[in-house]
């Protein structure tokens, strides 16, 4: 018998899914206006953070044999990072077609990450929870002292953002049960408004900080401070994680059925993205209405990018590309 799906994380999924696509359809108009600039990076605070947090929850129990974490992710990795490539030399982004396998284009880097968080994972599971999660955070601090660790493999983001990863992976179910039935949702609104105060006022936040993707002597003038920096952002992450999951419909609904296609929308929606920037868009003046608008858009292509349309395609494509490397 089929095991049946949680709404509650089917539904966490696709309002986290949605909140991706707008930020990077919203990337090149937030220097546009303050408000933009703060509402881009409050949503990065969180978002990539709570997804990182629910890979690890459904990581738990005996970690995932190295075959299947190849099939299902570095292999679709070295196929899109093909695709992309080639995309990307087609509209202009880049001046000739280069292939780099080390060095992720784009959003690719979250499935690099996630191969890579899996197999930290098969070495770390047999230790007290305390202690992994302790060292993950000790690592995500000092990983930005070291210049080595930037772009290549994903390695600094994916030693950054590790924490988040360990603590869903050591994160008891009761207590996403206690999250759940928590009475008073209006805590999630304090605590959102608290993060968006934090981003507006102040002035250090930068791409840098919420992407994870840099050393410190990147983008600080002084390095030293960056693991209280860092420490403060992955807390801030936190506070985001928590106030985003006390508003997450518990039910299932009809547009429940859509998170479960969430990876497909990553994978695809960045052909549009990047296909409106190579043609300048950062250009226009966004109003407020034309934002609500962008949103609205980002919705709807977000739900055709999860339809089971868009699925049976993928999985087309799994069958005769994939999963041949390995036969």
């Amino acid at each position: 018998m089929r095991k049946q799906r949680d709404a509650y994380f089917d539904n966490a999924k696709l309002f986290l899914m949605i909140l991706v696509v707008f930020g990077h359809f919203f990337q090149p108009f937030m220097d546009k206006d303050p408000v933009y600039n703060d509402l881009y990076y409050f949503i990065f605070l969180f978002h990539m953070p709570a997804f990182i947090l629910i890979s690890g929850f459904f990581s738990k129990g005996k970690p995932k044999t190295f075959k299947k974490l190849v099939v299902k992710l570095l292999i679709p990795y070295l196929f899109f990072q093909l695709i992309y490539s080639g995309y990307y030399t087609m509209i202009g982004l880049q001046d000739k077609f280069s292939f780099d396998l080390v060095t992720p284009q784009w959003a690719l880097w979250f499935l690099l990450s996630l191969f890579f968080w899996n197999c930290l994972l098969k070495i770390v599971h047999r230790f007290p929870a305390k202690y992994v999660i302790g060292a993950s955070i000790l690592i995500a601090l000092v990983v930005g002292y070291f210049p080595i660790f930037g772009r290549y493999l994903a390695a600094q983001r994916t030693l950054t953002f590790f924490p988040y990863f360990i603590i869903g992976c050591y994160l008891p179910k009761e207590w996403i049960e206690k999250i759940k039935q928590f009475p008073r949702k209006s805590v999630a609104v304090l605590l959102f408004a608290g993060l968006f105060i934090f981003v507006a006022c102040n002035d250090l936040i930068n791409k840098y900080w919420v992407f994870g993707s840099k050393p410190y002597e990147a983008y600080l003038d002084l390095p030293v401070f960056g693991a209280p920096l860092r420490m403060l952002f992955l807390t801030a992450g936190l506070i985001g994680i928590a106030a985003f999951f006390l508003v997450v419909p518990t039910k299932r609904y009809f547009f429940s059925k859509w998170g479960k296609n969430t990876l497909n929308v990553y994978l695809l929606h960045g052909f549009l993205v990047q296909g409106l920037r190579a043609l300048d868009i950062d250009q226009v003046n966004m109003t407020v209405i034309e934002v609500v608008a962008l949103f609205l858009f980002s919705i709807i292509f977000t739900v055709a990018l999860s339809s089971e349309w868009c699925q049976n395609w993928m999985q087309r494509i799994k069958s005769f590309v994939f999963y041949p490397v390995l036969s």
